[in-house]
């Protein structure tokens, strides 16, 4: 069974505004706040019994948000499906959506057990931006780009903006910092060259604090930290009361797994700050490095972000916003046919420049 948290006024569902930060019933416009709102996620739990995960060929549940983080398409054999508590349809998730809508009634679902245990995060930042708002930064994001196809900015396309809570793996890092090597530096003087040799010697220790690192491998991870960094100033402890309204994943890459790739970028960080402690030299070699970095611990959370792809001749592109500080991005298509009239305009502009500065060189203007 997937779940609501209902309205202690009229029993409809409640979802959780961005902008008020509290829950809010669309039917009787009750606002409370999750302190006010007394449901037991334990009871919630043990309501959500999966049911068979096969899929009947007749089903035809659109899975808009799945196919919008898996880019391809989802595969129908991973899915499992739940019952809603409003109106009894079927619910159909992967197994790594933790809160839903019902694709009949349009009920918020909250599949509280994959979101339990294990599986259950420390930590959440709960939207600031609504849909309003974050389908008005797509509108400017989109103006930005002059080939954007006019397909692209659509009512229907904007209706696929997905409020989703990403998993997030909040990492510390200890880093170890031990370089030696050669560097020269070369100064002129009149007809000669002054070179000079130095050696150096780098060592010291740094701490990284809640290094963000997204669990979920269907999430391209350039686009996501394309929209860091996070404000964790307003990260609270975990509530599922700040879920319905919003779709919401579970990791599927552990904090061990994703240990090697916080391990690389943070060596990355090393390297670039070296490097500009030693641009005072003309050329500098690193003969030894004993710089070890080593994670010591990673916190699990909820991190809200809206996202859209779009498919365009074959092609998936992708706008991300970061749900708390409305930072966004992403790429959008190029329309071929907008670009050939623009260069096609650019050329005719180009000619009647030229034929008008040629006619002022011969003494008037060719017309």
């Amino acid at each position: 069974m997937a779940d609501t948290i209902k309205c202690p006024h009229c029993a409809a569902n409640l979802k959780f505004e961005a902008a008020a930060q509290k829950l809010q019933c669309p039917y009787c416009g009750g606002i409370f706040t999750l302190d006010e709102i007394k449901t037991d996620i334990e009871d919630l739990t043990a309501k959500n019994v999966e049911t068979n995960p096969t899929v009947s060929p007749d089903d035809t549940i659109e899975m808009e948000h799945l196919e919008a983080i898996e880019g391809e398409g989802v595969s129908k054999a991973d899915n499992v499906e739940f019952i809603c508590n409003s109106c009894g349809g079927k619910i159909l998730s992967d197994a790594s959506t933790s809160a839903s809508f019902c694709p009949f009634c349009g009920s918020p679902a909250i599949i509280g057990q994959r979101l339990s245990g294990e599986f259950q995060p420390k930590y959440i930042i709960p939207f600031k931006y609504n849909r309003d708002k974050a389908e008005a930064a797509f509108m400017k994001w989109c103006k930005g780009g002059k080939y954007t196809p006019v397909k692209f900015v659509t009512n229907e396309n904007i209706s696929k903006l997905t409020g989703l809570y990403v998993p997030f793996w909040l990492f510390d890092v200890h880093g170890k910092v031990h370089q030696e090597g050669t560097a020269t530096t070369s100064t002129t003087s009149g007809n000669y060259t002054i070179i000079k040799d130095y050696t150096f010697n780098i060592n010291g220790d740094i701490d990284w604090v809640r290094v963000p690192f997204d669990g979920e491998t269907r999430i391209d991870d350039a686009l996501m930290e394309a929209l860091e960094p996070f404000n964790y100033k307003e990260m609270v402890p975990y509530d599922y009361k700040y879920l319905p309204g919003f779709f919401a994943d579970r990791y599927d890459q552990s904090a061990e797994q994703l240990n090697e790739r916080v391990k690389s970028t943070c060596r990355d960080y090393v390297t670039k700050e070296v490097n500009k402690q030693l641009n005072k030299y003309n050329s500098k070699k690193v003969v030894i490095n004993n710089t070890v970095i080593d994670p010591v611990k990673a916190e699990y959370a909820l991190l809200p972000v809206w996202f859209m792809s779009y498919k365009y001749l074959g092609k998936y592109y992708y706008f991300a916003m970061n749900g708390q500080t409305g930072e966004v991005a992403g790429k959008a298509p190029v329309s071929k046919v907008k670009q050939t009239m623009f260069f096609s305009v650019a050329l005719a502009v180009c000619a009647v420049i030229a034929r008008f500065i040629l006619g002022l060189v011969m003494g008037g203007y060719v017309g």
